[in-house]
């Protein structure tokens, strides 16, 4: 198939129905560079674990509401659960004195692995 053969076989329709997840994959994904934006530009620490976070909490949620929980409480636990991976963060920089870029990393990987 050429190139003029595909284009003339897209339709608006196709466009407009393809939006409404184009757009909700967008903010997600605007949530997690807000997120990188805040460590990086405003706290001035390179923390890379809010990737690892973010996933994390999306999966205790599925894993929450998949076993009967409430969705509000699940978004709640998983909020807690990303609050916990940045305080072990935290303490992986200012108690141990491990570089703030290695910690986020530690961590990061550590949630992935989960």
């Amino acid at each position: 198939m050429d190139i003029t053969a595909y284009l003339d076989s897209l339709k608006f329709a196709d466009l407009v129905n393809a939006l409404p997840g184009g757009i909700a994959n967008g903010i997600i994904w605007g949530l997690v560079a807000l997120g990188v934006y805040i460590t990086f530009r405003l706290v001035d620490i390179a923390d890379l674990s809010v990737d690892g976070t973010f996933c994390t909490g999306g999966a205790v949620t599925v894993m929450l509401i998949l076993n009967g929980v409430n969705p509000y409480y699940a978004m709640l636990i998983a909020l807690a659960c990303g609050l916990i991976a940045g305080t072990v963060t935290g303490l992986l920089h200012t108690v141990l004195g491990i570089p703030a870029i290695l910690a986020g990393i530690l961590t990061q990987y550590a949630l992935y692995s989960i």
